[in-house]
Formats: C-alpha cells, sequence, structure tokens
C-alpha cells in the first residue's frame, strides 16, 4: 500500500473537544469507511499491519492519534515477535503525574525511563527514587495521602485498560494512564499519567514505526515466496 493509497488529502476539524480527521482516501473499499478504520480497534489494526511502506504506517498513526483513538503499545510489542530480551534494550523517557490530589503530591518531575520489556511483561515494579501513594485506608502503615517507595516489594505498575494504550493530548503529548497497586489482592490502586517526554516523543515513534513496518516487510516477503498461492 502506497502513500498515496493511504492518504489523498486531509483536513482536520474540531468537534467538541476531540479533533477528528476527515480522510479522502484513494482505496475504493476504504472511502466511504475512512472514520470506521480509524476509531474501530480491531480493523485498525488490520489496516495498519497491511502497510507495505514506512511513511504510511507513520501517517496512519498519526491519524488514529489525531482522531481521538488509541495505539496498543503492548500489542503491538506482542505482534512484533521480539523476546522480553530482544526488548530489553528499546526505552522512552516520560514523567509521571498523579491524576488525583493526593497523588499529585508525590509528582517530582524526574524524567524516567519505561523499558519495553517491562510493557511485554505486561506489570512491573516501580523506581527506588519515585514516591507513590493509593487510595486503601486499611493500610494504615501508609494511610491516604501518605507515601511510600514506588519499588516498594508488593506493589507493581500496570496499564489502566491492560493494553498500554497511547493517546495524545492538544499539545502534542503521548500519554498512558497507569495504575500502582498491591499485587496481593490487586486493590489499593494509585492512578497516574504517565506522559512521554517531548524530547524523546520523536524516537519513540520511529521505534513503533519501525517495529511495525518491520512485521509487514517480513509478511510481505512471506507472501511473495508462496506468491502462486496469493
Amino acid at each position: 500500500m502506497s502513500d498515496k493509497e493511504i492518504i489523498e488529502a486531509e483536513t482536520v476539524k474540531e468537534n467538541g473537544n476531540n479533533p477528528l480527521k476527515v480522510i479522502q482516501l484513494d482505496m475504493e473499499y476504504l472511502k466511504e469507511n475512512a472514520e470506521e478504520y480509524l476509531t474501530d480497534d480491531e480493523k485498525f489494526m488490520d489496516l495498519l499491519y497491511s502497510i507495505s511502506d514506512r511513511s504510511g504506517v507513520e501517517k496512519l498513526l498519526k491519524m488514529r492519534f489525531l482522531s481521538g483513538g488509541a495505539v496498543p503499545l503492548r500489542d503491538i510489542l506482542w505482534r512484533s515477535g521480539k523476546t522480553k530480551e530482544e526488548l530489553a534494550n528499546y526505552k522512552v523517557k516520560f514523567r509521571k503525574y498523579g491524576d488525583k490530589p493526593e497523588e499529585k503530591k508525590t509528582e517530582d518531575n524526574i524524567v524516567r525511563e519505561l523499558l519495553m520489556s517491562d510493557v511485554l511483561e505486561g506489570s512491573f515494579r516501580g523506581w527506588e527514587n519515585e514516591r507513590c501513594t493509593m487510595d486503601l485506608s486499611k493500610y494504615q502503615w501508609i494511610g491516604i495521602g501518605n507515601s511510600i517507595k514506588g519499588s516498594f516489594g508488593n506493589c507493581r505498575w500496570v496499564s489502566n485498560d491492560g493494553h498500554y494504550n497511547l493517546k495524545i493530548k492538544k499539545t502534542g503529548e503521548i500519554y498512558l494512564k497507569m495504575r500502582w497497586f498491591f499485587v496481593s489482592n490487586g486493590s489499593g490502586n494509585g492512578y497516574y499519567t504517565f506522559k512521554i517526554d517531548a524530547d524523546d516523543t520523536e524516537n519513540f515513534m520511529n521505534f513503533l514505526i519501525d517495529i511495525i513496518y518491520e512485521k509487514n516487510v517480513k509478511a510481505d516477503n512471506l507472501k511473495n515466496y508462496f506468491e502462486d498461492i496469493y
């Protein structure tokens, strides 16, 4: 699928607080369903993994973000076929922000690194130099509004939705909604937002584009090998 097939022209409209992309696609079966392919999770992923050129992958990811849709980071890592060990060297810089007043008290403006191997794993321990809090009052030794180290052994970070869905703010900041919780019973939740550092956003986007494009190239090569049956 070429760049021309991905997008012929695009304009941005404001619909309430959400920017919507209105897209003229140069493919008959998509012309009437552009919005559907940007808002339906399954159809978006099918389309994303059918694109054979890198710039097309980049454009579709950007359109998905601008349409208000989510890009499932963990699903993309799984589809890459890479192991946790292979992903250990890939990371993205971010800052942590509290979603509620008590959690905001633990903000520190420190830039940390989120490993893609931890995202693939699904949950991970926090950092020694961070403080976190949670909303479970029965843990009297913590207490609502008090904080402990994010690396506390019985606690883990996990994505709210399980997919590590990436979304974008009007400012262009990419973010993840995260939860810090007690592993033993799954309760005692602290809710935070991880915002990708502005200086690392382009590098992170290139990582996403490359890992998807690499998978698509392999799929195309396999189809070409068996071209007599396709």
